[in-house]
């Protein structure tokens, strides 16, 4: 079994969500694929002990795949893990510097919300930095990012117009935070021309597409838009989504 495949495996053993699809990631070292085969047995065997100190060894070796699970297993206390944030930052920090861009999304948020368990305040310019690595993957969740900080001017000038260019390339990837967050622009017409057709077309896709977190946002905005609606606008409105959804693969 490949390391990317024993690392998928061991993933969705512990239940963890996360995939290593997009990753930029170089084979590890054999010593290094070595512990971290030595700590999957030990896991196996009961002794979790044994596997975080393998797989650190591995992470110390410069096994991104490693250091990528010992994130995630410290940032949600996972598989009898203690949380433990300072840690799951300096993996996630190893990891994203290794090419994973899924752990350059959760650096750039850590660095972006800040988190004064581990002394660290919010650094708009990192989080800029590492939304913009996983872009390149890409990830719609840090496109989204992007152009959120670009229209609130978080480590950037305020820039409407830029913000909307990437909101959509994330929402062309079916992510429901941007498909809402283009139902609302459209809905205040904020940088654009107001446009309730729109704006509701872009709701019914987010709630469409979303998690089921993510659609309990969308019936906020439901709820706060619909008395603006006009006869037939709705129906309308779903066409558009039924064309935009079939122009929009999300890949």
């Amino acid at each position: 079994m490949t390391a990317r495949r024993s690392l998928a495996s061991l993933a969705a053993m512990l239940g963890l969500t996360f995939t290593l699809a997009g990753g930029v990631l170089a084979d590890p070292l054999p010593e290094a694929q070595a512990a971290f085969d030595r700590g999957l047995a030990a896991y196996n065997a009961g002794d979790r002990a044994g596997a975080l100190d393998e797989w650190a060894v591995a992470a110390e070796g410069g096994h991104t795949g490693a250091a990528w699970l010992l994130a995630n297993l410290y940032d949600t206390g996972t598989g009898g893990v203690s949380r433990n944030p300072g840690k799951a930052y300096e993996y996630y920090l190893q990891a994203a510097r290794g090419g994973q861009p899924e752990a350059a999304v959760r650096l750039g948020r850590i660095y972006l919300e800040g988190n004064e368990a581990i002394g660290l305040k919010r650094n708009y310019l990192e989080a800029m930095k590492s939304f913009e690595a996983a872009a390149l993957a890409p990830r719609a969740d840090a496109q989204y990012h992007i152009g959120m900080m670009h229209r609130a001017g978080l480590g950037v000038p305020v820039d409407r117009t830029e913000g909307l260019r990437w909101l959509i390339l994330s929402a062309k990837k079916r992510y429901a935070p941007a498909l809402a967050e283009l139902g609302r622009i459209y809905f205040e017409g904020e940088g654009v021309a107001a446009d309730r057709v729109e704006g509701w077309s872009f709701l019914v896709l987010a709630n469409r597409f979303g998690t089921a977190d993510e659609r309990r946002v969308v019936d906020e905005l439901f709820e706060k838009y619909a008395n603006r609606m006009k006869t037939g606008e709705s129906e309308r409105a779903l066409e558009m989504a039924d064309a935009w959804a079939a122009a929009n693969s999300g890949s």
